[in-house]
């Protein structure tokens, strides 16, 4: 390969790569996040989020019930996620639930860190 072209070659990739996860912080399938279950579940946290929450923390594995008002959902993050980018929770909750933007970040399930 010409070394002239290598390094915007390499720059070109890097920065298709930058986009690429970016596209995929934006609209990652609900289905790599989990899945929603029954509100009727057992939990493991319930979280009611109100007109200032801008962000929940929750770990992969968990079952979490989200409150919002008089509604809520409950979704189980799946087991042994690995660096989920966050993502904007309106992406896994029902319909008309949230009025404003609340950024997930969801951790590596406890029980797999270091393995």
């Amino acid at each position: 390969m010409n070394t002239k072209l290598l390094l915007p070659v390499l720059f070109a990739t890097a920065l298709a790569a930058g986009a690429s996860g970016f596209a995929a912080a934006a609209g990652q399938p609900p289905a790599f996040l989990g899945k929603a279950v029954p509100d009727q579940s057992a939990a493991d946290r319930v979280v009611v989020i109100t007109d200032a929450t801008r962000y929940v923390n929750v770990s992969g594995g968990q079952t979490v019930r989200f409150v919002v008002g008089n509604r809520s959902f409950t979704w189980s993050f799946g087991a042994g996620i690995a660096h989920v980018t966050p993502f904007d929770l309106q992406q896994i909750a029902p319909q008309g639930v949230l009025t404003h933007r609340v950024t997930a970040y969801v951790a590596d399930d406890p029980l797999y860190q270091g393995a």
